[in-house]
């Protein structure tokens, strides 16, 4: 099972948009997928669980819960993991007891190997806490999501040094050489400038246009596949799936 995670220590950048709908880009493809929302905000499960939630992933890293009750069917090939933002476990979780249990991700992984998932998506939340240390440490691979905004490339160089620290506290080589440049809008001047010196930097860069429809699906609590077939960005997010299933 290949495990991906999409982090930057930056919000606003669509890092929940883009994982979702690789996630459910993944699945359409019939790829068993699991999206696990790791971000205390909570916006992911907000977008695809519309129903309410009964177990969350707190409840599955402190033990009231196993991971059957906690997965919530999306789409035939789509589970998710979900997070319960107001009222969870999760972040008490992570300050109280994750230090003494180190390898939680690692068994998370291995169980959802064990139900058949080949991928695993994970949204983290946009900051470098011991939580997201420890899912990045058992990722097989990072993709950072940038805005086109001026001082984004400075994130990214933050970004790696930390990624660095990870490697090797923990002894790992992550692969982490691909940009999702988003809500890219190439009539602005500002952002034609700023993906020409994002390509300078050794990153593979995957754009994807801005898009309303995007923020439209969420809303429904659709994926843009479902909820706008047509829609200008569904090439790109296309094409950073095939790349990271290679």
């Amino acid at each position: 099972m290949k495990k991906i995670c999409f982090h930057i220590q930056k919000g606003g950048v669509g890092k929940t948009t883009i994982s979702g709908t690789v996630a459910a880009s993944l699945a359409r493809r019939g790829k068993k997928t699991c999206f696990v929302d790791a971000d205390l905000q909570g916006n992911a499960s907000s977008w695809y669980c519309a129903d309410t939630i009964r177990h969350d992933i707190g409840d599955l890293l402190t033990g009231r819960a196993k991971l059957p009750q906690v997965l919530q069917e999306i789409t035939p090939f789509l589970s998710m993991v979900p997070v319960i933002a107001i009222g969870g476990t999760l972040k008490k979780w992570s300050e109280t007891e994750l230090a003494t249990n180190p390898k939680a991700f690692e068994f998370l992984a291995q169980d959802l190997g064990g139900m058949g998932f080949e991928y695993a998506v994970f949204d983290c939340s946009p900051s470098f806490s011991l939580l997201e240390r420890a899912i990045i440490a058992e990722m097989d691979e990072v993709v950072s999501p940038l805005s086109p905004e001026y001082f984004s490339v400075d994130g990214i160089e933050i970004f790696s040094a930390e990624l660095k620290g990870i490697e090797q506290k923990y002894r790992r080589s992550i692969q982490s050489d691909k940009i999702a440049l988003n809500m890219l809008n190439l009539s602005f001047s500002r952002h034609r400038a700023f993906e020409a010196a994002l390509n300078k930097i050794n990153y593979k860069i995957y754009t994807i246009p801005q898009d309303s429809k995007v923020a439209e699906c969420q809303i429904a609590h659709k994926c843009i596949f479902d909820f706008a077939p047509q829609s200008k960005s569904i090439a790109s997010f296309e094409a950073l799936t095939d790349a990271l299933q290679k």
